[in-house]
């Protein structure tokens, strides 16, 4: 008889995807510019405080959008999902509460 080894098997860390990170996104407002002129506005999910950029590297091709709003048309669209190749360039708009915050503090910072 031949001994053979088994495979051992080694624990490894949680996906990204894990139920342990679940509701750790939130929905920031976005506008997303696309080829052919037509431009989106609606809510992209990534972590509090983590670049965009980074969460694009971290997609497979495609953003999934919700509450988006294509502003020639005025169509609503609960759920929507683009291809990157077809995605000029995306901006980041601001959350009017988080606006109103930071000019606040930008006027107490001049004040001194």
């Amino acid at each position: 008889m031949i001994a053979r080894a088994t495979p051992t098997l080694v624990a490894r860390p949680a996906n990204p995807g894990s139920s342990a990170l679940v509701g750790n996104k939130r929905a920031q407002p976005h506008r997303f510019h696309l080829c052919g002129g037509r431009v989106l506005e609606g809510d992209l999910h990534r972590s509090p405080g983590s670049r965009l950029a980074d969460h694009l590297s971290t997609l497979k091709g495609f953003i999934s959008v919700t509450n988006a709003r294509c502003l020639q048309s005025g169509h609503a669209f609960g759920y929507v999902v683009l291809n990157q190749d077809q995605v000029m360039f995306i901006e980041e708009l601001a959350v009017p509460g988080e606006a109103a915050a930071a000019n606040r503090m930008a006027e107490a910072a001049l004040r001194g």
